[in-house]
């Protein structure tokens, strides 16, 4: 088993580099132009404050995967893989389901080919780089306690995401500001990413390759609470439900806190190195 890293290929950098600066241009356009996505978007999104948070998710894999270009390693990158397949099959069966919201013509075939084409570029270069024997040594083991956290809240957050694509009947009657049941199964697409992304815990060993799920965890908490604030006028209540929005926004990002905390606290521990799950 090779014990070195893989570098990335020349066109999965620029693929992902391209992926990062798209997802720049969404977050830019969404963040700090929320009442103008009727020109500047592939859909109107109706408050302000659905296109913040919708921003708040491009910056934060913005700027994860933009790194990862930078670092042009293969083994830190392959976390991208089952995260960017479940969001492109998830949000590309929630196109179909609203065709009619989106901006017909260029857009909608851009948005097409992110979506459909971005997932498979990533199993693409998943089978490209691993095929040829890639790095799954393990040096700084995820310890079981990172496992018992990380695997279950997956679960937890994919069955959730799968519920609200479902039926978001339900939620967009108790949510604290007007959603529609596209953007609420856009988030929830998203969720159930992020859902994969922890599960990916099950495969891999190593706490190197894994962290960067942790700090999009506290990125993603951290903005989309700004972003709460900042179009509090979009809000419709204070209540209960608005509470258990932010609560459980609060709770995911100081899980992402707890998982560094645990390794951290492994770390000082000196182990030897062990072969990964590939």
């Amino acid at each position: 088993m090779p014990t070195t890293n893989t570098p990335m290929s020349l066109t999965m950098r620029v693929a992902f580099g391209l992926v990062a600066l798209n997802a720049l241009a969404g977050a830019v356009s969404l963040i700090f132009f929320p009442t103008r996505t009727d020109t500047l978007f592939f859909w109107e999104i109706k408050p302000a404050l659905n296109a913040a948070l919708f921003g708040a998710l491009y910056l934060g894999g913005a700027v994860i995967v933009a790194w990862l270009v930078y670092q042009g390693v293969w083994e830190p990158a392959r976390f991208l893989v089952p995260v960017l397949v479940t969001a492109g099959i998830l949000i590309s069966v929630t196109t179909l389901l609203h065709l009619n919201r989106f901006i017909p013509g260029i857009k909608l075939a851009y948005w097409l080919v992110i979506y459909v084409g971005a997932p498979l570029l990533a199993l693409g270069f998943y089978f490209q780089h691993e095929r040829g024997g890639a790095n799954w040594t393990v040096r700084e083991p995820i310890t079981r306690a990172t496992r018992l956290i990380a695997i279950p809240l997956g679960g937890l957050l994919f069955v959730l995401g799968v519920g609200l694509l479902i039926w978001p009947e339900g939620a967009m009657a108790n949510w604290p500001w007007p959603i529609t049941a596209l953007m609420l199964r856009v988030f929830a697409s998203w969720f159930s990413a992020f859902g994969v992304g922890l599960l990916w815990f099950w495969i891999e060993r190593e706490w190197q390759r894994l962290r960067h799920i942790a700090n999009l965890m506290i990125a993603a908490a951290g903005l989309d609470l700004l972003m709460v604030y900042l179009h509090r006028n979009d809000l419709t209540t204070t209540g209960i439900s608005l509470w258990v929005y932010c609560f459980h926004l609060a709770l995911f990002g100081v899980i992402g806190l707890i998982l560094h905390w645990l390794q951290r606290r492994s770390a000082s521990v000196p182990v030897a190195e062990v072969p990964g799950a590939g």
